[in-house]
């Protein structure tokens, strides 16, 4: 029934989305979808990075421990290669004292198009 002076007024209870709602839903979705998607990537490098920088540094560790087992007389200069690493040890008669060897350990590999490298130094004495 219409009462004289109130306007003809629908109330309208639509519920839901439009498709202009849903598409700013989908768009801001996508975008944190593919930042995490760049996270995971990087965060795949870098600990690639880590697990090969650990290998070299072992590897130079190693190949330390085994020259100052050596006799003090056996330790000289080289190099060798071991999976994607080379290692090379240089030995420096006398110094920085008499009667002392500084060897240096150095282990090199490519990460990523990147040549790296990790340096291990140690000053060995001659015991007489």
């Amino acid at each position: 029934m219409k009462t004289l002076g109130q306007p003809n007024t629908k109330i309208n209870n639509d519920k839901g989305f439009t498709i202009i709602e849903v598409m700013i839903v989908i768009g801001i979705f996508a975008i944190g979808i593919l930042a995490v998607a760049s996270m995971q990537v990087s965060a795949f490098q870098g600990n690639r990075s880590a697990t090969l920088r650990t290998i070299a540094i072992t590897l130079a560790s190693e190949r330390m421990e085994n020259l100052i087992s050596q006799d003090y007389g056996a330790i000289v200069s080289d190099s060798q290669a071991e999976d994607n690493f080379d290692i090379s040890w240089t030995v420096t008669n006398d110094s920085p004292l008499p009667d002392t060897k500084t060897i240096t350990v150095t282990t090199t590999w490519n990460d990523r198009g990147e040549s790296r490298n990790v340096n291990l130094s140690y000053i060995l004495a001659k015991l007489k």
